[in-house]
């Protein structure tokens, strides 16, 4: 990936676009436990915009993959029938991937919204999406990153957005050899 930084938040780890603006909400929990992060490519037409999210929630017992996806969809049809049919939630496809040596899952989704919370394209406008996630056994979290963007923008960029999701990882590597507090690069 060309320009891409590294994240690390509580131990998990996503590279993203150096050009992409990073945004924390204070009104939503933030703790190794459970949280959310955004990383959005600002620049560019409306068209252009992608949104990446990470989120992360400790399970109360372990999950695997598929009962994910299985609540996942049950999550979908939940929110088509609150919204008495306006919005439609689609899993266009799934595949079991390996991800740093962890086993995760590729989700492509699409919806349309009849509300402002998802009109971040335009009014009813598709958004396409695609979400990458694992269940960590050592910190019993699943961890899911999520990218939005237009039709259009997930055609022309989507080996890209596949490689920047393919990144997340969880690093909790504290005992880093190579680092020095006091030690300075010239």
């Amino acid at each position: 990936m060309i320009n891409s930084v590294p994240l690390n938040i509580y131990g998990i780890r996503i590279n993203h676009p150096v050009d992409w603006q990073v945004f924390v909400n204070p009104n939503s929990k933030f703790t190794f436990d459970e949280g959310l992060i955004k990383v959005d490519k600002v620049k560019g037409s409306q068209k252009a915009k992608a949104s990446l999210s990470i989120r992360w929630a400790k399970m109360v017992d372990d999950i695997t993959l598929e009962e994910y996806v299985e609540e996942l969809e049950k999550q979908f049809k939940w929110k088509e029938k609150r919204s008495r049919r306006k919005d439609r939630y689609k899993i266009v496809s799934k595949s079991k991937i390996q991800m740093n040596g962890t086993e995760g899952c590729l989700l492509e989704n699409e919806f349309v919204a009849n509300h402002s919370i998802y009109r971040i394209f335009g009014k009813d406008e598709l958004v396409k999406v695609l979400q990458v996630f694992f269940y960590s056994k050592e910190t019993k979290r699943m961890v899911v990153a999520s990218m939005s963007m237009s039709p259009e923008e997930l055609k022309r960029n989507r080996d890209q957005f596949v490689e920047i999701l393919t990144t997340l990882h969880e690093d909790l590597n504290t005992g880093r050899t190579d680092y020095h507090p006091l030690r300075l690069a010239y």
